[in-house]
């Protein structure tokens, strides 16, 4: 695998037409673990060494970020948190994307959920809410090893290092994702990617997303909500067929 790190702290991207939007207290490096072909990955704001921008920052303002660094259009390969500003990008900035992976993630935000989750986090703090949010990304079979693979490890991290702050910030943003009635919409071709196991954004949801797009196709790996960390082989094995297919799509 061979990607470009890019944080998009006035950083020009380049080269790859390939993108991923990482999930939400992660940041660049989450897609390192794949197989993905030449790409770049991206920090949002408040993730990683990238500092808070300003309260209520939303999907929408992250999705005008990275339209900002392009200057060309991308294939988009979003998780969770990702996948949702995906939408948001082929949404608002429709020239900008090639096609979608859109994995482990929904249309829609559940407000009272993200609000209380939010106020919690302030509560509790980023260790504090640890736990809950491992239970809710890995499985227990992973969870319950000794030994974390490198992965769990870095998500485990990523999370305690994060701001409390932005993370409240940013389960608000989640909170006011809905784009359920604007799926159709979308013209550019979208894989919708599930995780068997994940609790987060079921099957049923995935593939409710699937259905509602103008151009896609539905496919379910042996995986939890992180599913590019749990299981990146299948993952990444998901993400390079989709390649296959817009391939043969545009011949």
């Amino acid at each position: 695998m061979s990607s470009e790190r890019v944080t998009g702290e006035g950083k020009v991207m380049t080269e790859s037409n390939i993108l991923f939007l990482h999930p939400v207290g992660l940041d660049h490096q989450s897609s390192s673990w794949t197989t993905i072909p030449k790409h770049r990955a991206v920090t949002f704001p408040g993730h990683g060494d990238r500092t808070r921008s300003r309260p209520g920052l939303t999907l929408d303002d992250m999705a005008d970020e990275i339209v900002g660094w392009v200057h060309e259009p991308v294939h988009v390969v979003g998780a969770s948190m990702g996948g949702m500003v995906a939408l948001h990008l082929a949404l608002k900035h429709p020239d900008a994307v090639l096609s979608l992976v859109l994995a482990c993630t929904s249309a829609g935000g559940k407000q009272d959920v993200m609000e209380a989750r939010a106020a919690t986090t302030e509560e509790r703090g980023a260790e504090g809410m640890l736990q809950d949010t491992l239970t809710r990304w890995f499985t227990t079979n992973a969870l319950a090893q000794t030994d974390w693979p490198d992965p769990m490890v870095y998500a485990r991290e990523r999370l305690l290092a994060m701001d409390t702050g932005a993370l409240a910030d940013t389960w608000r943003a989640l909170g006011g994702h809905d784009v359920w009635a604007r799926l159709g919409e979308i013209a550019a071709p979208a894989t919708c990617l599930a995780g068997t196991h994940d609790v987060s954004s079921p099957p049923a949801i995935v593939r409710k997303m699937a259905a509602g797009l103008a151009q896609s196709r539905y496919c379910e790996i042996d995986a939890p909500h992180m599913a590019h960390l749990e299981n990146p082989v299948a993952f990444s094995d998901a993400v390079n067929a989709h390649f296959e297919w817009v391939g043969a799509k545009n011949q």
